[in-house]
């Protein structure tokens, strides 16, 4: 007897498959968390920015804050795409906890 696995998804998307766009959005907690921590790395890289302007040390600031940026999107990107169904929607998850 074998027994059938069933994948987590953490992102889905946004709007139905015939439409162009195909946005992500967070089904799962866990999505919300790589958002939050995304939104994190953003604020500390503007902190950082904030910092060394103050300074008036601009390009470092500007310098930090690109770094992560860069590795802070890449990051979520590659997490989201990694973690997300392609086939159903954010409104299928949403009726699906609605009948549970």
């Amino acid at each position: 007897m074998s027994k059938t696995e069933t994948r987590e998804y953490w992102f889905a998307r946004r709007f139905p498959l015939g439409n162009a766009r195909s946005g992500l959005a967070p089904v799962h907690w866990k999505g919300w968390v790589c958002s939050l921590i995304f939104v994190g790395v953003m604020l500390l890289g503007a902190g950082v920015w904030g910092y060394f302007a103050m300074r008036d040390e601009m390009f470092h600031g500007a310098a930090i804050f690109a770094v992560l940026a860069i590795v802070g999107g890449g990051w979520f990107i590659l997490v989201s795409q990694a973690n997300a169904d392609r086939v159903r929607t954010v409104e299928d998850y949403r009726r699906e906890k609605t009948r549970v």
